[in-house]
């Protein structure tokens, strides 16, 4: 199980083996947790469109307030902010069309928001109140959302959602049918640059600038560690820590090897040739039958233990990684970072 302050929102993509899945599952999470402190809270259907709603709270006849669902889990880039202010727009134009009021208009997000995305938001609710100056506006983010589900009137909603499972059989379907194939991967087009993780700086340092790949593959990693975690399947929990040990034991014995130890002479050129080793034994590796694994997660468990300072490319690799922590930066999974070019503020 995981603790609510423990809960990434993530699990829901993991879960249902799609970002499209895992939407409808934050949804329905969020509608249940709507309805712990307003019982006559309605999901609404699409049909054709939903009106700009997704969760409301009063009647259409009269006033509403609605809860905005946007299961955004890792940034709030040009495209969820576009999204956003279409869904605000399209609240406001079927409540005039059709002749109720909007009291409140709370926007519910799966991630924390960075200053400049929080900054972004102010700016738009001071914008939208002097257009609609009766209508109230409220951010649920993934901290807040936690904060909530950490509340005893929630406990329900986190036992349905997150919690130990109340039919064991569940779990051992679940742990079955990974037995039977290997877990989905998810969508490329949502993984995040890390630029400030050590992973990635560690590569940049030993000269490897190709990334998406990696990039790609220590997402998939996290999530599907995240996702044992969160399930707590003795026999997965195992396999995930035998994996580790198997991964960390071979870029040891790499390490150890003259013909791929890093050194100082041929700084980048021998990362390099430790890199490909260690990279190429992780991809092939072969996993415990508790969790078969494909090889993006392997790959993406061993950028997983040089992200917990366990081990790097360079021979200073140490060095790099006390110098990152110094710098401020802190753990990949609590800080993912967004494009350069998303920094607008409209």
């Amino acid at each position: 199980m995981t603790e609510p302050s423990m809960i990434d929102f993530r699990v829901h993509a993991m879960a249902a083996g799609s970002d499209d899945g895992g939407r409808v599952l934050f949804q329905r999470m969020l509608s249940a947790l709507i309805a712990v402190e307003y019982k006559t809270a309605t999901d609404i259907r699409p049909d054709p469109g939903d009106w700009g709603i997704d969760v409301m709270v009063g009647s259409l006849a009269e006033s509403i307030m609605i809860w905005q669902s946007k299961y955004f889990y890792d940034k709030i880039g040009d495209s969820q902010k576009q999204q956003i202010r279409e869904s605000f727009d399209s609240a406001m134009k079927h409540a005039k069309a059709n002749h109720y009021r909007v009291d409140a208009w709370m926007l519910c997000v799966a991630c924390e928001l960075s200053a400049p995305e929080k900054k972004w938001w102010d700016n738009k609710v001071r914008e939208w109140s002097k257009a609609y100056p009766d209508v109230q506006f409220d951010l649920w983010d993934a901290s807040r959302l936690r904060r909530k589900l950490m509340s005893p009137d929630a406990r329900a909603v986190w036992e349905e959602f997150y919690g130990p499972s109340k039919d064991a059989s569940v779990l051992q379907n679940h742990a079955a049918a990974l037995q039977a194939e290997p877990p989905l991967l998810a969508p490329r087009a949502g993984t995040p640059r890390y630029d400030e993780a050590l992973f990635v700086k560690q590569m940049e340092v030993a000269g490897i600038v190709e990334l998406d790949a990696q990039r790609y593959a220590f997402f998939n990693a996290d999530l599907l560690v995240r996702d044992v975690a969160a399930r707590a399947v003795p026999a997965q929990l195992a396999a995930v820590d035998e994996i580790d040990a198997t991964l960390q034991g071979s870029w040891e014995l790499a390490v150890a090897d003259p013909a791929t130890t890093p050194s100082a002479s041929d700084y980048t050129g021998s990362a390099r040739k430790l890199f490909a080793s260690v990279m190429r034994e992780a991809g092939a590796i072969k996993a415990p039958d508790g969790l078969p694994l494909r090889p993006v997660h392997s790959s993406g468990l061993m950028h997983r233990i040089v992200d917990d300072t366990r081990a790097g490319w360079v021979h200073d690799w140490r060095d790099v990684a006390r110098e990152h922590a110094e710098s401020g930066n802190s753990a990949t999974v609590d800080s993912l970072s967004t494009d350069a070019t998303e920094g607008a503020e409209s």
